[in-house]
């Protein structure tokens, strides 16, 4: 297990695109926190007004807090494109066969490969709120930080990324080929529609709140600058359940697959 992470860490950290990905990362805060200071200048000029108006715009002012969950949906394109591109290619390359040939077991690649891509989901969102508090406060500044249920739900954005990054190589592995990248990358946003689908088809409320909080894409859009989510261990437990299912489905189907 070792020398499988060591390899995937070393083809990660050479390869280009696992740079280019996290200046991309870093760049989309910044640009937000350059826009809304701009935002900000135009909103303050217009407060300058007497009456009515001047209290409208004085309210309508951008702070950090809004940049910090604004990378949620756009997280998956992103560990998709470095990540999951590394795991298609290896079955392109047939790096995959000279590994079981050398000894290492199936179950060892798949959780190497889990591991890595994990660590590529990490650094991507610390990378995203390093330049978010720092680029962000500077320019901008904050209402509502340090906040309890800012900093919780936070914290709540790792189990489902966790979930949506463990998907990610579920599907690369299962499908071996370009065809499961695209549709991981494209994931979040297929699943958002079709549970938008089955909300709009099912009305029973207990259903509702259930999908709301199971699916991955749903969670993101629970967590915010809001209050913490009433049924949160609830929605973590559907996250690490999604985690556990993927990995051991994925696992399954992975020694049972023909590698040509």
């Amino acid at each position: 297990m070792c020398n499988l992470l060591a390899e995937g860490y070393r083809r990660l950290f050479k390869g280009k695109r696992f740079y280019i990905v996290m200046a991309v990362m870093a760049a989309i805060p910044a640009l937000f926190a350059l826009l809304y200071s701009a935002s900000n200048s135009f909103m303050e000029a217009a407060s300058r007004q007497e009456g009515e108006a001047a209290e409208i715009f004085a309210d309508m002012r951008s702070y950090a807090d809004d940049l910090l969950f604004s990378h949620t949906g756009v997280m998956v394109l992103l560990v998709g494109i470095t990540a999951g591109m590394l795991i298609v290619q290896d079955f392109r390359n047939n790096t995959i066969r000279n590994k079981i040939i050398v000894g290492h077991s199936r179950t060892e690649i798949y959780l190497a490969n889990l591991i890595v891509s994990l660590t590529v989901m990490m650094i991507y969102e610390v990378v995203y709120l390093v330049v978010a508090l720092a680029f962000g406060g500077l320019l901008l500044g904050f209402r509502d930080l340090p906040n309890t249920d800012i900093i919780v739900n936070m914290l709540l954005v790792l189990p489902i990324e966790m979930a949506m990054t463990s998907l990610i190589v579920f599907l690369c592995t299962s499908m071996k080929n370009v065809g499961g990248f695209v549709l991981s990358i494209s994931m979040h946003y297929i699943v958002s529609m079709f549970s938008l689908a089955l909300l709009l088809l099912h009305k029973h409320p207990k259903i509702m709140e259930i999908v709301k909080e199971a699916v991955p894409s749903y969670q993101m859009d629970l967590i915010g600058n809001g209050p913490i989510p009433e049924h949160w261990l609830r929605m973590i437990l559907f996250m690490f359940g999604i985690t556990l299912i993927s990995t051991i489905g994925g696992i399954l189907i992975f020694k049972k697959s023909d590698l040509k």
